[in-house]
């Protein structure tokens, strides 16, 4: 099973064809990308993630190879794509001209301003590269935050906290939503740990995140017990510099 931790390197270490002109000879060569932005998409026309989205997925309509890579170019233009996804996408930029007379730098530069992935998208990803769920692109672009959500699944002792168990923003006892949240968890220690207790991975638009995905520690400030009011067990956490976070604990 792949660790959060390790799952979030990969998009960390995307490796990007291209043809590097030396100006004597012309050779294939790779280039190192990270997702580093967190985009959230918006179809209203004129809106910064629309244009984003039709630059990324334009000029393809009679190219062969993106016909046979559409879908995964568009998972990443959603910013809903697994590492490979996202790697197609830079490449069908270099392909396509976008970047034109490409470089390491200018192919980062270009992820930077046009691609980026939503915290629903990096724990969908996670849970298909673990088995967890179908690899389609229905499920990568249409399972929400909110949706990880179920009393069903709940985790109501902390001493049950494990890895992979998933995190889901409330908003006071009930499931936060529009938009919602949801990370993973890399560990928990359910005692007090100078610099935090909990080791979580996420993509968030958080402004004390940088880069937006990342992972970092928690500290569980209270924990409120499921009773008669409380339908799960909810954690108040402190995350990237701001206490107040309440999450509900769930297993995948």
């Amino acid at each position: 099973m792949v660790s959060p931790v390790e799952f979030m390197k990969q998009y960390r270490n995307l490796s990007v064809s291209y043809v590097q002109d030396t100006g004597t000879i012309c050779r294939e060569a790779k280039a190192k990308v990270e997702i580093r932005k967190y985009f959230m998409m918006d179809w209203d026309e004129g809106t910064e993630e629309r244009t984003d989205y039709n630059h990324v997925t334009s000029g393809g309509r009679r190219n062969t190879w993106f016909q046979d890579n559409k879908k995964k170019i568009r998972n990443a233009a959603m910013g809903k794509g697994s590492p490979e996804d996202y790697q197609l996408a830079l490449e069908w930029a270099v392909l396509s001209g976008k970047i034109p007379n490409p470089t390491p730098a200018k192919i980062h530069t270009y992820c930077d301003q046009r691609l980026g992935i939503d915290c629903s998208g990096f724990v969908t990803n996670y849970l298909i590269a673990n088995g967890k769920k179908p690899d389609t692109p229905t499920v990568k672009r249409n399972t929400g935050a909110a949706s990880y959500y179920s009393t069903a699944k709940a985790v109501n002792d902390p001493n049950s906290i494990r890895q992979a168990h998933l995190l889901v923003w409330m908003s006071g006892n009930s499931v936060k939503r529009s938009p919602g949240h949801v990370a993973v968890i890399q560990s928990y220690r359910n005692q007090c740990v100078a610099g935090g207790n909990m080791h979580v991975v996420e993509s968030t638009g958080a402004g004390g995140a940088n880069p937006k995905l990342l992972d970092s520690m928690y500290t569980v400030e209270e924990i409120i017990e499921k009773d008669g009011r409380v339908p799960v067990m909810i954690l108040v956490v402190k995350r990237h510099g701001k206490s107040g976070s309440r999450v509900a604990v769930m297993n995948p």
